[in-house]
């Protein structure tokens, strides 16, 4: 849910503007690619805020601390702005870098929380959340800012509205201090794409365009195999691909998007040797699996 900063009071308007980044949470869950198992787990989170009155009622406490981990570009931020929008609720989105920078690290996220607290049925992101949260000799003065941010966010969190959300995202889950960790009741690992790329290609397209599958078999299946061992490969590029391909059609006064466009980036991103014709039709080099295969191996 979008905010209007001109109606906040002065003091809470200082901190949106110093400490929040402003992001578009105009995403359905539905366009959100996730794993059996964090689709069973958003649903249950989901469900108990909804009913979250019921449960306080009858002494019991919904889950409202979700850690979300894994590498860059699988998920974890577009699912939490999806799930504002599906919730409905504001998104405080900080900028972590800004929070560590400037001034007293306690007293930042101490203001923060102030603002969730006053707005409600807020989801607070801190992304990135290892750089306040990681595993530091407290003795150390780069250690000891850490200490003292972190009890911030605890002392913060038992006094947290309770109409509102915390989500915490990292790229290295080995770096939090285990009594930040403690404090989710729901944890979520995002991986690496494991949809065959036409089924992504189909997620990603808009329903305005139409999908011209001008690729051969052959083609998509070496692009498959590779996607699968690219560790780089994630979701988010996957999505940013199909984009530039629907634009390219708009651009040249059409809605249809050729496959081979998209293919075409994905085998230059993940450094695939596939050379495409210059008439519609690609034309794949690798004409067997030998060669394919030691193309690979070659690169």
């Amino acid at each position: 849910m979008a905010i209007n900063i001109n109606e906040l009071p002065s003091e809470y308007k200082e901190i949106y503007n110093e400490l929040i980044m402003p992001v578009d949470t105009n995403i359905k869950l539905s366009s959100v690619i996730l794993s059996d198992e964090n689709k069973e787990k958003i649903n249950a989170f989901i469900k108990e805020t909804q009913y979250k009155d019921i449960l306080y009622d009858y002494g019991l406490e919904p889950m409202n601390r979700i850690l979300m981990y894994g590498a860059s570009g699988t998920g974890k931020t577009y699912l939490s702005k999806a799930l504002s929008n599906h919730l409905g609720y504001t998104m405080l989105y900080v900028d972590i870098a800004k929070s560590l920078s400037d001034g007293d690290v306690a007293k930042n996220i101490s203001n923060i929380f102030k603002l969730g607290n006053y707005l409600g049925n807020c989801i607070i992101f801190f992304d990135e959340c290892d750089s306040i949260a990681w595993n530091r000799d407290a003795g150390t003065a780069e250690g000891g800012t850490v200490r003292r941010a972190q009890n911030s966010i605890f002392q913060q969190l038992d006094q947290m509205n309770h109409s509102n959300i915390f989500i915490a995202a990292t790229n290295m889950l080995h770096r939090l201090d285990n009594a930040f960790e403690r404090r989710f009741n729901l944890k979520m690992e995002f991986r690496r794409p494991s949809l065959d790329i036409k089924d992504c290609i189909h997620h990603f397209i808009f329903p305005k365009f139409i999908i011209d599958d001008d690729v051969d078999e052959t083609t998509v299946d070496i692009i498959n195999r590779r996607a699968k061992q690219y560790a780089k490969l994630s979701y988010y590029e996957i999505q940013g691909i199909v984009e530039r391909a629907m634009k390219k059609a708009l651009l040249n006064d059409t809605n249809i998007v050729k496959t081979s466009d998209i293919y075409r980036d994905l085998a230059v991103s993940m450094n695939v040797k596939i050379k495409f014709g210059t008439g519609d039709d690609p034309e794949e080099i690798f004409h067997n699996k030998n060669h394919y295969d030691a193309s690979l191996r070659a690169n």
